[in-house]
């Protein structure tokens, strides 16, 4: 009965013309959280087209470049002009409040380390060095 019932779902869906939508350009591929970092892809055709480090895509060879520099697109080669048309909205990232440096002087240790050891403690003679 389970089969009648996935054929039947792949024929509706042969028959009333579902298909799947693709990306026009490498720059649609890459994630909305990618783009706000500065993060965006181009046409690569030297990516092998299995991927590879910083290339994706299943039909187009495209690569991860940069936007706008950023610490999370440093490390990425800047994208050619061509990829300008597609410009991400950048957002700046959050910054940390600096904290302000001690102002006391931390206490020195002292010599020696004292124990509060009795002998009821352990029932065999441990050496406290």
């Amino acid at each position: 009965m389970r089969v009648l019932q996935i054929a039947s779902l792949a024929l509706l869906w042969v028959w009333t013309g579902v298909g799947l939508t693709t990306a026009d350009t490498c720059a649609d591929q890459v994630s909305p959280g990618d783009k706000a970092v500065g993060i965006s892809g181009e046409d690569s055709p030297t990516c092998p087209s299995g991927g590879g480090v910083g290339c994706f895509g299943g039909v187009s060879t495209c690569r991860f470049c940069m936007m706008s520099s950023t610490p999370q697109s440093s490390h990425l080669m800047a994208c050619t002009t061509a990829t300008a048309a597609s410009t991400p909205t950048v957002t700046a990232a959050p910054t940390a409040a600096l904290t302000a440096a001690p102002t006391a002087a931390p206490t020195a240790a002292p010599a020696a380390a004292t124990t509060n050891t009795s002998d009821d403690d352990c029932p065999e003679d441990l050496t406290v060095a």
